[in-house]
């Protein structure tokens, strides 16, 4: 079963200061094969952003962040880009209907595409991807 899962999300799979338990059980079943995890293009640099921030922040140093980035390499996963124009298209109108950032409407378009959940933490997202599952689709 796919689920596409944002950078927040997978920050509390590298972040010592982030735990999510939800996210701890989604790694397992991604490592174990249970669950395909899918992400957009966008999802290998935000991370890495997220983990420069926090190495910024004193929350974790450079040897954790070259570890982190080594742990997300080896971490199975598809990646989708947004390349074509209809996919740009649908992120536009995402961003603008859920008042969101292009970066999260791209993670909404993605599990909508593939019609599969998508996991996060940030709240703004989780209720734009509840409402578009309410409604059915985009």
């Amino acid at each position: 079963m796919r689920v596409v899962a944002d950078a927040c999300f997978a920050g509390a799979w590298l972040l010592p200061d982030e735990q999510s338990k939800s996210a701890e059980r989604l790694l397992r079943e991604i490592l174990r094969g249970d669950r395909e995890l899918c992400v957009p293009s966008l999802w290998t640099y935000e991370v890495t952003n997220l983990l420069v921030s926090a190495e910024r922040r004193k929350r974790i140093g450079s040897e954790q962040v070259t570890e982190a980035l080594r742990l997300v390499e080896a971490l199975p996963r598809q990646i989708f880009d947004h390349e074509s124009l209809l996919s740009r298209q649908r992120t536009a109108v995402l961003a603008r209907r859920c008042a969101l950032s292009v970066y999260d409407a791209a993670y909404l378009e993605l599990a909508d595409r593939l019609q599969c959940g998508l996991e996060t933490l940030d709240s703004k997202l989780r209720r734009a991807a509840k409402q578009m599952s309410r409604s059915g689709r985009t």
